[in-house]
């Protein structure tokens, strides 16, 4: 007996190019979240009467890789360089002794852009499925 499955190999061929169409739509909407991040956290550091020289140090680096045949795009955010970037640690959580800690931690302004996250990649993927 044999049955015809060319309608389930071409589904799977399909769904197959999904991750690869998925990889440059998402690049983009992970780094429209950085930027947003970086310009939530360089405003908190603005915001301090201690630490103001945090703000331009605030960056992010844009990387894409790839695992077992699935396309990874990841941003990282924060302070870069020497100089003020070195005082981020004391900025955002400080130390054993009293002063620092008071420039919100970045984790909130992740926070605070995952709503628009989610949105922009809900509709940068809408129709790939």
């Amino acid at each position: 007996m044999s049955a015809d499955t060319s309608d389930l190999d071409g589904l799977m061929r399909d769904l197959r190019k999904i991750p690869a169409g998925m990889v440059p739509k998402l690049k983009g909407v992970v780094a429209k979240s950085a930027v947003n991040t970086k310009k939530l956290m360089a405003a908190d550091a603005r915001r301090s009467k201690h630490f103001k020289q945090l703000a331009p140090t605030i960056g992010y680096d844009l990387k894409e890789h790839s695992f077992g045949g699935d396309g990874v795009i990841e941003a990282e955010i924060g302070p870069s360089g020497g100089g003020s970037a070195s005082l981020a640690g004391i900025a955002y959580f400080g130390t054993s002794k009293p002063g620092g800690g008071t420039v919100r931690n970045p984790e909130d302004a992740m926070l605070e852009e995952a709503p628009n996250f989610y949105e922009y990649a809900f509709k940068a993927t809408e129709g790939l499925l």
